[in-house]
C-alpha cells in the first residue's frame, strides 16, 4: 500500500485548500469470487474530504480549533479515523512495530480468540490479521481496518499502524502476551502541498 500514491490520486484543484482535511481510510470488503460473501476479502484504501469549521477542534488531534490549527499551513496533515465508535481523528504518521526470536504458538492461538480481529491469511509461512474492533464499523466501502498483525514463521510479530492511537490501541491488545520491548519504527507526519487560491480579479467600470 503506497500511503503517498494514493494521496496523490486525489483531485486537489476541486478542494478548498483552507476549508476542511484530508483523511485516509482502509476498509476490508467482500470480493465476488469468495466462497462466503459476508467476510471481506480485499483492501480498499479511499480517500475523502473532510469539511472542518474554524470554530471546530482540529481534526489533526492536537486539541486546538481549527482556526489556530492546521486551517491555513500551505499542506494538508492527512488524519485518519481512531479505533471505536465517535473517536475522531488522529495525524497520518504510518509506523511499526516487531517483536522478534518469539513463540508464536501462544501469540497464534491469543490473536485468534480475540473477537477484535479478523484473520486475513493462515498459512505456515505467515498469519495476518486486520483489527476491526467491537462493534466493528461497517460503511457503503466496507468494514473500517484499523491496523493490522502479522505473525511471520512463527518467530516475528509484525504491527503496522497508521497514527500513535492506533498503535497505542494494537500494543495494548497484545499486552497480555508480556512480549520483549518491540523494535519502533516511526515515519515523519505526512504532508501533502494544498493548491495556490486562485486569485479572483475584479473589472472596475469607468464612471461616466
Amino acid at each position: 500500500m503506497n500511503i503517498l500514491d494514493t494521496l496523490a490520486n486525489i483531485d486537489r484543484l476541486s478542494l478548498d485548500p483552507h476549508g476542511g482535511v484530508l483523511v485516509f481510510t482502509a476498509y476490508w470488503r467482500p470480493q465476488p469470487s469468495d466462497p462466503n460473501p459476508e467476510q471481506p476479502g480485499e483492501r480498499a484504501i479511499i480517500t475523502s474530504y473532510l469539511r472542518t469549521n474554524a470554530r471546530d477542534l482540529c481534526p489533526c488531534g492536537r486539541g486546538k480549533h481549527f482556526g489556530a490549527c492546521c486551517q491555513f499551513l500551505p499542506y494538508w496533515q492527512p488524519v485518519c479515523p481512531n479505533p471505536g465508535m465517535h473517536a475522531g481523528y488522529s495525524l497520518l504518521v504510518p509506523q511499526s512495530a516487531t517483536f522478534t526470536n518469539i513463540s508464536g504458538d501462544e501469540i497464534y492461538d491469543f490473536l485468534q480468540d480475540d473477537q477484535r480481529l479478523y484473520c486475513v491469511e493462515d498459512t505456515k509461512e505467515r498469519m495476518y490479521w486486520t483489527y476491526w474492533g467491537v462493534p466493528a464499523l461497517k460503511a457503503p466501502s466496507g468494514i473500517v481496518s484499523f491496523g493490522d498483525i502479522e505473525l511471520i514463521k512463527n518467530r516475528t510479530l509484525l504491527i503496522n499502524a497508521l497514527s500513535d492511537v492506533r498503535m497505542k490501541t494494537l500494543l495494548d491488545l497484545i499486552s497480555p502476551l508480556n512480549l520483549s520491548t518491540p523494535q519502533i519504527q516511526r515515519n515523519p507526519i505526512i504532508r501533502l502541498e494544498k493548491p495556490a487560491r486562485k486569485s479572483v480579479r475584479r473589472k472596475c467600470q469607468r464612471k461616466r
